[in-house]
């Protein structure tokens, strides 16, 4: 991979190339980007985790209320998952609703996007195949969506371009080869992308401050809006508002590689063997939501939609006094997920719906 840089970077005009091509690079290049390689990267012998790898019950709860928007609210029985990678998720889903719902089980449909070959394997070994199931390596694959439309931490691993603002001019951060080794460089910011987005969003950069724009972010999240013609959007990710991107502690910006779940801050080493991420911006999501016709429906920590979505439900009664019984073990997963301090409160739930009598409440009250 680092071969593959030096030579992106050599046959540029300017030998250097920006933070989004080289995090593009890296994550998704074929064979070579880390999304794309051929090794496990979820789970206790990958580098990260996510809620859906913690037991079954983030699947299962998200089953519980996909059962009821369809049956009491009136969405129709479709579901699509957006870079759904390993299929895990999708297994514990389609799991609750074939053993629950029979009935609606047989005029279901679960769609998985994801363009990972490594990950559309795993997906087909894990996933018996069946009329209610179907992969896709891209959105525009599918029929248009009239149902729930859905992504777990899918935007966080999107490339971005990365801006700073020193001696109260805007620069834009490059990567470029000194003594054989990538680095940055920095250049007044040109971008008319960049530029049309500060000036969007009204963002006004602290003195010393980095950010992250999310043009790529943007694309995709409008190729979603424009291919749901009716239904529930659902974006479940880490990220701030703009307010948070504020405070001194988000003053450096928030790319990180992950590796073996440990967090490495040097995100120019090893390229394509480190998992790259972001905090995304709601704040921008909410906006565009509003500019493509959603109707917002709420921005909720994690733990408060597991909640709302009946995780408690999930709970096991059991009198074994074994911590490492099986009962005992789900039902410390989703006491992880839903207390403070542990996985879920770094993560929200944007909801938002198109097409929809705004009437319609998404939870029981």
């Amino acid at each position: 991979m680092e071969k593959a840089l030096h030579g992106m970077i050599n046959n540029s005009l300017q030998k250097r190339i920006s933070y989004h091509d080289y995090m593009e690079s890296v994550l998704y290049s074929p064979t070579l980007g880390y999304y794309m390689r051929e090794k496990e990267k979820i789970g206790k012998n990958g580098d990260f985790y996510t809620s859906g790898n913690i037991g079954d019950s983030f699947g299962r709860t998200l089953a519980r209320w996909f059962v009821f928007l369809i049956k009491e609210r009136g969405l129709p029985p479709n579901v699509v998952e957006m870079g759904a990678g390993t299929g895990k998720l999708a297994y514990d889903i389609i799991g609750y609703i074939k053993e629950e719902e029979p009935l609606l089980w047989e005029e279901f449909t679960y769609i998985l996007v994801e363009s990972s070959p490594y990950h559309n394997k795993l997906q087909q070994k894990r996933l018996s195949p069946c009329k209610q199931v179907v992969l896709a390596a891209d959105l525009e694959e599918c029929p248009l969506i009239n149902g729930i439309l859905f992504s777990n931490e899918l935007f966080d691993a999107l490339p971005v371009h990365i801006i700073e603002k020193e001696k109260g001019e805007l620069l834009e951060i490059f990567i470029t080869i000194k003594e054989d080794k990538l680095t940055e460089i920095k250049e007044p910011l040109e971008n008319p992308h960049i530029l049309s987005y500060l000036e969007e969003h009204n963002i006004i950069l602290n003195e010393h401050q980095r950010y992250e724009i999310p043009l790529k972010m943007i694309k995709e999240y409008e190729r979603m809006t424009h291919h749901l013609q009716s239904g529930l959007l659902l974006t479940i990710d880490y990220g701030y508002t703009e307010a948070e991107w504020k405070e001194p502690a988000h003053r450096l910006g928030s790319l990180r590689a992950f590796s073996q779940h440990t967090l490495v801050n040097e995100v120019l080493e090893r390229p394509g063997e480190m998992d790259l991420t972001t905090h995304i911006h709601f704040d921008t999501l909410i906006k565009l939501g509003n500019n493509n016709n959603l109707t917002l429906k709420g921005l909720l920590g994690q733990n408060d939609f597991l909640l709302k979505g009946g995780i408690l439900e999930e709970l096991k009664n059991h009198e074994e006094t074994d911590p490492f019984s099986e009962p005992a073990k789900h039902n410390r997963a989703i006491r992880s997920l839903i207390m403070p301090g542990g996985h879920s409160q770094y993560f929200r739930v944007l909801l938002q719906t198109k097409n929809l009598d705004e009437k319609v409440t998404l939870f029981r009250k």
